[in-house]
């Protein structure tokens, strides 16, 4: 295989700029930079640049022998030569007045005037070029941008793949999901998605995308005491667990609707396979977390439950304060006269120590956004309806692969399978996909439910 194309960069651009200015040859100089002497003659032809001059400076062709006088009618220098004069502009008054003409030099190798040595005699002249390695590397990136605007494209395949793009967007599917979703018919990456919304192609628009548009930012609340945990709890001791034992953990954290609102969605992930899990809760409370948590124990296998809560990590909310009731629930006993634990606790303001629980809630998010529902309305059959779209949409942290996939490798397709049953939760496909709240207003009337109502 030969060498492959690379373009030249800032620093050959440079060196051609110093060799220029010493006057070596192209061949020189391409040497130096391990080019050929037509790739450096071509491109000081094409990225070379006009020397700025002034022009009402820029001197007559006739300037070293012009013997006019009095041109101007109302001369300030009386009986002194006009080509002299810098008091007025040559250019408006004299009708003799010739352009300069340019050096036939730059019609030929090396097409500049750097290196020239009669350069200072013509500084401030017009039709002179120059080689500037930082003005060529602007022009070098202008027209490799310009060549990637448009759709390079076949116009019908084009019109296809736009039209599952906008459906895509409108159902509240990102860009990577589109692009792994629909990778047979659209064929394009999530920089491209992304570029062609924002260019507007096939009525495409920013607005689309959620993540794109930003969240409303939310308003600072007064800090709370942080909930006291027991040392035994803490996050010193949960790094000092094995390594395997901490990428298996299951992160806890709890979603609020209004204030006025007495139920909450308590969240579960699961590190390994990315699936979390929104239950609903009855009052934002300890006593009604520890209730949701035990109809998980009694729902899920035995055997699954075991390894899906095998280590927890939550953050000091109030929900959580009583860590040796929600740490029997995990499965906590006394082994050989020590506590087992399985519940650990995040420093206090520390949440990105639980990150990965942070950042798949605004799956869930998406389809409850805060603030837009009455949570009071939630019924078990929307979390079921929450949790199978949002665990099915493909992700780059997993190659690809949705959260429901991967629960089936990690844990075995029969313990899988009953998880999923004994929660409701189902595989979408591609087409079904939708990561907008219309979706549960959808299911909700397929079951005769009225709607939910929004706020907002």
């Amino acid at each position: 295989m030969g060498k492959q194309y690379k373009q030249l960069g800032l620093k050959e651009r440079s060196e051609i700029q110093e060799g220029l200015d010493r006057g070596d040859s192209f061949r020189a100089i391409g040497r130096l930079i391990g080019r050929s002497a037509s790739t450096v003659s071509r491109e000081v032809r094409e990225n070379r640049t006009v020397r700025s001059f002034k022009p009402r400076k820029a001197a007559c062709r006739d300037r070293s022998w012009c013997k006019r006088a009095g041109v101007c009618g109302d001369c300030v220098r009386e009986g002194a030569f006009c080509s002299g004069c810098d008091a007025r502009d040559c250019r408006d008054e004299c009708a003799a007045y010739a352009r300069q003409a340019s050096c036939d030099r730059l019609n030929a190798a090396p097409w500049v005037c750097n290196g020239c040595r009669k350069n200072r005699y013509g500084r401030n002249r017009a039709n002179r070029y120059v080689y500037d390695a930082g003005a060529a590397q602007k022009a070098s990136d202008a027209r490799r941008s310009e060549s990637r605007k448009g759709i390079d494209m076949d116009p019908a395949r084009a019109e296809i793949a736009l039209s599952h793009i906008k459906d895509g967007e409108s159902r509240g599917l990102s860009p990577y999901e589109i692009s792994v979703l629909y990778a047979d018919v659209v064929g394009v990456s999530q920089p491209t998605i992304y570029r062609w919304t924002e260019a507007g192609y096939g009525g495409l628009e920013n607005i689309e995308l959620e993540r794109k548009v930003g969240f409303k930012p939310r308003r600072k609340k007064a800090e709370r005491r942080p909930t006291s945990h027991s040392r035994k709890r803490s996050h010193a001791e949960f790094e000092r667990l094995p390594e395997e034992a901490r990428a298996a953990r299951t992160e806890l954290d709890s979603a609020i609707g209004r204030n006025a609102d007495a139920q909450a969605v308590l969240t579960l992930y699961n590190l390994p396979c990315h699936v979390q899990l929104g239950l609903l809760a009855k009052a934002h409370d300890c006593a009604s977390v520890k209730k949701a948590l035990g109809g998980v124990k009694s729902a899920m296998p035995e055997r699954m439950f075991a390894k899906w809560m095998r280590v927890g990590l939550t953050d000091n909310g109030d929900e959580f304060a009583d860590e040796d009731g929600i740490g029997e629930i995990l499965g906590e006993e006394v082994v050989c006269g020590e506590l087992d634990v399985r519940l650990y606790y995040c420093d206090p303001r520390q949440s990105q120590q639980k990150g990965g629980c942070e950042k798949n809630r605004t799956e869930i998010r998406q389809l409850l956004e805060k603030g837009a529902f009455v949570f009071d309305e939630l019924v078990p059959a929307d979390m079921a309806v929450l949790m199978s779209h949002a665990n099915s949409n493909p992700r780059a942290s997993l190659g690809g692969k949705s959260p429901i996939q991967m629960l089936r490798f990690v844990y075995g397709d029969e313990d899988a399978q009953d998880m999923l049953d004994a929660f409701g939760i189902r595989e979408v496909g591609r087409d079904d996909l939708m990561l907008k709240p219309e979706i549960l207003d959808i299911e909700r009337a397929k079951r005769g439910e009225p709607p939910l109502t929004r706020l907002k």
